[in-house]
C-alpha cells in the first residue's frame, strides 16, 4: 500500500513538469493559413498592350500633392586667383585675394590694395610702405 501511495504522489509532483514536455501546437493552429491571390492568367497580346499603356500613363501622371522636384541650383565655380605682382613686375607668391582691388600675404597676414594688371594683379606701393 505504501508503494502505490508513494506511486501516485510521484505522479502528482511529476504532472507539471509532463505538461512542460509536450510538443508545441503548430503555427496553424491558431489562424487560419493565408496564401496570396493566384496571379494573373496569361493575356493576349492586344490585353498586354492595354494593360502596358495603362500603366505607362499611371507612371507618367504624377501624384496628388507632389510637386515637382526642384532643380538643384549650380554651384558657382570659385575665380581662379589671378597672379600677384609687385611693383616691379615680379610674381608674388603666397598671396590670397580677400576682395575686389585686395589681396592678403599669408606669411605676414598684411593686407595690400590692387589695381589690375595684365593677366593678374599689381600691388599698389603706399606712402612708407616698404613692398
Amino acid at each position: 500500500m505504501k508503494r502505490i501511495a508513494l506511486l501516485l504522489l510521484g505522479l502528482v509532483a511529476a504532472a507539471p513538469a509532463l505538461a512542460q514536455l509536450k510538443p508545441p501546437p503548430a503555427p496553424t493552429a491558431t489562424r487560419p493559413v493565408s496564401l496570396p491571390p493566384p496571379s494573373k492568367p496569361a493575356t493576349d497580346a492586344s490585353g498586354q498592350a492595354a494593360d502596358n499603356a495603362r500603366l505607362r500613363e499611371r507612371l507618367e501622371r504624377p501624384a496628388l500633392g507632389d510637386a515637382p522636384a526642384p532643380k538643384p541650383a549650380a554651384k558657382p565655380q570659385p575665380a581662379r586667383a589671378a597672379p600677384v605682382y609687385d611693383s616691379k613686375g615680379q610674381r608674388l607668391n603666397g598671396m590670397r585675394p580677400t576682395g575686389p582691388g585686395r589681396v592678403m600675404d599669408t606669411r605676414t597676414g598684411r593686407y595690400h590694395d590692387t589695381v589690375p594688371s595684365g593677366d593678374g594683379v599689381r600691388v599698389v606701393k603706399k606712402d612708407g610702405d616698404g613692398t
